[in-house]
């Protein structure tokens, strides 16, 4: 996993990148002087709003947690361990089950 930042708006924001891929945008709040994270995919509102909108003390960290939550969304599954018809894996994760 290799994250890199690029940054925008005079060090006020930074792209955030994932092996190459663009994930989102971290920003800092002046007032507040912390970081939030505006990823640019879903992900399970329900589950993962936490991450999104708590506020991060460093660039470093919020783009770490932005990196995070693109890795459970997006959990890799080797399609060599299925022998079913119909790949059923990823139905019920939306609600909490499966891993």
């Amino acid at each position: 996993m290799r994250i890199t930042f690029k940054d925008i708006r005079d060090g006020l924001a930074n792209k955030i990148f994932l092996n190459g891929k663009f994930i989102g945008i971290v920003e800092i709040y002046s007032l507040a002087k912390s970081w939030k994270m505006k990823p640019v995919f879903h992900y399970n509102h329900r589950r993962d709003s936490a991450s999104v909108y708590k506020k991060y003390d460093s660039c470093y960290e919020a783009g770490k947690a932005l990196a995070k939550l693109h890795e459970t969304t997006f959990n890799n599954i080797d399609d060599e361990d299925t022998t079913d018809e119909f790949d059923m894996r990823g139905v019920f994760k939306p609600l909490g089950y499966g891993p």
